[in-house]
């Protein structure tokens, strides 16, 4: 499936199908996105369900995936990783891991890239980053910001 591509099957959107705040529907950066990655730490390539839209800020983009997660698409802990999300005091790149089948980043897309390349990339960094401690971070039982 090219970059560009996008079913039902690799997209996260909130339920309420009106635009958030700051929603460009543009696919390469300049801007900040989302995506959740389903089964983060299984062996082989991830999974990911991409927000096939743009935004201006950070706080914009998380935001949004709240939106998303509190309908429960990505778990019974969804709801409480968006509530987790709406009291990031300084808004920027980071993930938070749902539970062990779910982690989701907000990320910044540089000019020109597609905002595929730029999640891929960010989530593979976070996931080496925090491979050691990923047990940790399961048996949180809650979700995690990282």
């Amino acid at each position: 499936m090219s970059p560009a591509t996008f079913t039902g099957y690799n997209c996260i959107m909130p339920t309420e199908r009106e635009p958030s705040p700051g929603q460009r529907d543009d696919r390469h950066g300049p801007g900040w996105c989302s995506a959740a990655f389903f089964h983060p730490w299984a062996a082989g390539p991830p999974s990911p369900k991409y927000r096939w839209a743009l935004f201006g800020t950070a706080a914009q983009a998380i935001g949004d995936l709240a939106r998303c997660l509190d309908d429960g698409e990505a778990g019974e802990r969804g709801p409480s990783a968006a509530r987790l999300l709406r009291a990031v005091p300084r808004p920027g790149a980071l993930a938070v891991h749902v539970d062990d089948s779910w982690a989701c980043v907000v990320y910044e897309v540089g000019a020109g890239v597609h905002l595929s390349d730029a999640g891929d990339a960010f989530f593979a960094g976070w996931r080496t980053a925090w491979v050691d401690r990923r047990f940790g971070l399961i048996n949180a039982n809650r979700p995690v910001i990282c």
